[in-house]
């Protein structure tokens, strides 16, 4: 064949293939059609929300699913139990020890509403602080049902431009010159029986059983400490109506709230000591398949360094993680002990109570209430 003729040959045999890839619908590249899923979470209020768009991106990235996220955010711990009860959450984020109170106990047997972790989806959970990760709290039988994510005191926080001088003990609350000035929690009964106990010089070992309070002389106290209170909070307490006070009860995130508008507040440290809730992710028992593979990926993606450091930035109480990067000054890790293993061992983290002894807290905090008509 001669090199015109082979030449010509070539050239049309290119327009053709052109041609073809022209008009020819099955040539256009295919887009990757994406996997759908939805992960309902029941958590309390920004435990979710913030951080739906970078978890979102990963999961496209590493699953390739198009995840959806259905956030629920309760305002009473009821709501938790009820949610996996029912299956409408795949994960919840309760205080600790709640699945093993005896109204809501989720482990009976042919009747569980929670699933044990998959730890190996969850490698964070080998870094997190001793402290959380050996508590054996979450545990069912020595088997792992859920997972630390943050933790907070019922604390004690004032005002330090109408309380100079940090105060040392939970008796400040019962100083006549604070009548009116604060704020204390009203949907957790225990936690204002404790530090009225802690206040009268009970110990860790007393508080969380009635039968070792003299309980004619705590209500007193409690009397006293609800009729004083400027307001009762539920759910969290109200930052904007921090300015007018001088103290509050709070988990940390009013405090923080309050400060990020301009407020001076700072947690105490009372010499009697305090209680300290952990809140935890447990998944659902009706949570199956691809979704408790997310359900883990997100407890996963909880412990990371950034969304650790937002616990205290945003949340205002402390992670569990020590690790949280370069993303928080030395006065905040010191605020919120951040990785400060051996101030955790000081203070009372929050454990099962027996049946008779919260009906007696709730039933001591109504009589209490009374007083404030």
């Amino acid at each position: 064949m001669n090199k015109v003729l082979k030449k010509t040959i070539i050239t049309m045999a290119g327009g053709l293939v052109a041609m073809a890839l022209v008009i020819t619908p099955g040539c256009k590249q295919k887009q990757e059609k994406l996997e759908k899923a939805t992960l309902r979470i029941n958590c309390w209020a920004g435990y979710a929300k913030p951080y739906e768009a970078d978890f979102k991106a990963l999961v496209k990235e590493k699953y390739k699913v198009d995840v959806e996220l259905s956030i629920q955010n309760p305002t009473d711990q009821d709501e938790f139990f009820l949610a996996v009860k029912d299956n409408t959450a795949d994960l919840i984020s309760p205080p600790i020890e709640l699945p093993k109170i005896p109204r809501f106990f989720s482990f009976q047997e042919g009747q569980q509403y929670l699933q044990p972790v998959d730890v190996q989806n969850v490698p964070n959970l080998a870094k997190m602080m001793p402290v959380f990760r050996s508590d054996q709290t979450p545990f069912y039988k020595g088997v792992r049902y859920g997972i630390p994510y943050n933790c907070g005191p019922y604390g004690l926080a004032y005002n330090r431009d109408k309380v100079p001088a940090a105060p040392t003990s939970w008796n400040v609350l019962w100083d006549p010159q604070y009548a009116g000035q604060y704020t204390i929690n009203n949907n957790f009964p225990k936690v204002n029986v404790w530090i009225t106990a802690l206040a009268l010089g009970y110990g860790y070992e007393d508080i969380f059983d009635i039968n070792r309070l003299d309980r004619a002389k705590v209500q007193e106290k409690l009397n006293a400490l609800a009729k004083n209170a400027k307001s009762l909070w539920d759910g969290g307490a109200n930052p904007d109506e921090f300015p007018g006070l001088a103290l509050a009860t709070t988990w940390g995130f009013a405090a923080a709230q309050a400060n990020l508008k301009g407020g001076n507040w700072r947690l105490a440290t009372p010499a009697e000591g305090g209680t300290a809730w952990i809140d935890c992710w447990y998944i659902g028992a009706g949570t199956k398949g691809l979704t408790k593979k997310l359900a883990e990926e997100w407890i996963n993606f909880t412990l990371e360094p950034a969304r650790q450091a937002d616990v205290v930035k945003s949340q205002g109480v402390s992670p569990v993680m020590a690790d949280t990067g370069d993303m928080l000054n030395t006065e905040e890790k010191a605020m919120f002990h951040v990785g400060d293993e051996a101030y955790f061992k000081t203070v009372a983290l929050w454990r099962v109570l027996s049946d008779e002894t919260e009906q007696a807290f709730n039933a001591m905090w109504e009589e209490a209430k009374q007083q404030r008509q």
